[in-house]
């Protein structure tokens, strides 16, 4: 059976919001083969439907949550580090300063990394933020006009991924 545009994105949707494929699938009722299908042959042209997944789930505080899970888990490794080295009185100076210089890199690189993490999801988050901001804002504003908002927001999902999921600029 033969599927439309629309149903695809739907599923598109359901799975980028965070269904599993399957549930997904299901909910638009098209066979799960179906989904995958659609999930790969996007994924060959460009439009990976994870990176956009992730894109979303990273959107507003997102990524900075997950910076500050790592840090504050770097953080505690820190403190408990230095504790240990409190406790060893025997320990050397030269030794002492190694580690704290040790740890510090660490710390810095992490923070480091975390800023340039996945790039091009953080763009494609950006751009998500921006859409959902556009269709709230014309929903207070403009509610006549959010239906037609909506359809081209769907319509353009493959091409917004594909422009601020793959690098483009």
């Amino acid at each position: 059976m033969a599927y439309d545009r629309p149903t695809r994105n739907k599923v598109r949707a359901k799975y980028v919001q965070g269904l599993p494929l399957a549930t997904a699938a299901e909910a638009c009722k098209v066979p799960y083969n179906t989904a995958r299908n659609w999930k790969r042959q996007d994924a060959d042209d460009g439009n990976d439907w994870d990176l956009t997944r992730n894109a979303r789930r990273m959107t507003k505080s997102g990524v900075e949550d997950m910076a500050n899970e790592v840090l504050g888990e770097l953080a505690e490794q820190f403190l408990a580090t230095l504790e240990a080295v409190k406790k060893d009185p025997k320990m050397p100076a030269d030794k002492r300063a190694d580690i704290m210089v040790r740890l510090m890199d660490g710390y810095n690189k992490a923070i480091g990394a975390a800023s340039r993490a996945m790039p091009n999801a953080n763009r494609l988050a950006v751009a998500m933020d921006v859409f959902k901001f556009l269709s709230t804002f014309i929903a207070s504003r403009y509610p006549k006009h959010r239906g037609a908002f909506i359809e081209i927001m769907e319509a353009s999902a493959d091409d917004l991924a594909r422009e601020f999921g793959s690098g483009g600029a």
